[in-house]
């Protein structure tokens, strides 16, 4: 297996000699992904800690437009994905989360063995999401006010996966990401009731797709 993938390497490297100079290549991208949120949250209700982790799993998508020059390609993103969903209990106090989750990426992907129909490839991302949290609490049944908070932040992300070329514009697209979106924290008081919230936004996603090269 190594000496197959050394032989496909210099052949490569052979392939990109030959060539007269580096094409660059336009194209754009579209995505689903399947994502496991595994954050932590914690709810501090007048001063009865909720601790959980929201283990919601839902769907987003991904849209790109990006560029290739050999085996390395650059992109900007944006990502949507469904809200999150918690609910937590303690004694007489309930509560329910919803987390909404934007977030708009610069991307940069190094592509393996790119002169084959099946490329592998990994990356590495930076930008910046949007979050919003909405927190209704509940006590003995009775609504008590809500609050809600959005933020941006800082937010990075690692990919790796594996293409297939279909043919010169069409190219199906398999892989994985990790993300870290940052975070959401505030306090509020409201007549007798006061509320703290604290939550880390991570996903892990596995996405497929298909990218259209001009």
């Amino acid at each position: 297996m190594k000496k197959f993938l050394l032989l496909a390497g210099v052949a490569c490297l052979f392939a990109a000699n030959a060539e007269a100079g580096v094409n660059i290549n336009q194209y754009v991208s579209g995505k689903v992904s399947y994502d496991w949120n595994r954050n932590k949250i914690k709810n501090v209700v007048n001063g009865v800690s909720h601790r959980a982790r929201l283990r919601d799993e839902n769907y987003a998508s991904h849209i790109a437009y990006g560029a290739q020059a050999g085996f390395i390609r650059g992109e900007l993103e944006l990502n949507n994905t469904m809200p999150m969903r918690e609910k937590s209990s303690n004694g007489e106090t309930s509560l329910k989360t919803k987390v909404y989750k934007y977030s708009v990426m610069a991307n940069a992907y190094f592509d393996f063995l790119n002169c084959t129909s099946w490329t592998p490839y990994v990356g590495l991302g930076m930008g910046t999401s949007w979050l919003k949290a909405k927190t209704f609490a509940y006590n003995n049944g009775a609504k008590s006010k809500s609050f809600d908070k959005s933020v941006y932040n800082f937010a990075w992300q690692v990919m790796a996966g594996l293409t297939y070329k279909i043919n010169s514009h069409w190219t199906v697209d398999a892989g994985y990401r990790y993300a870290d979106l940052g975070r959401i924290r505030k306090h509020d008081v409201f007549g007798a009731d006061s509320q703290t919230v604290k939550l880390k936004v991570r996903d892990h996603s596995a996405l497929l797709g298909v990218r259209y090269t001009f």
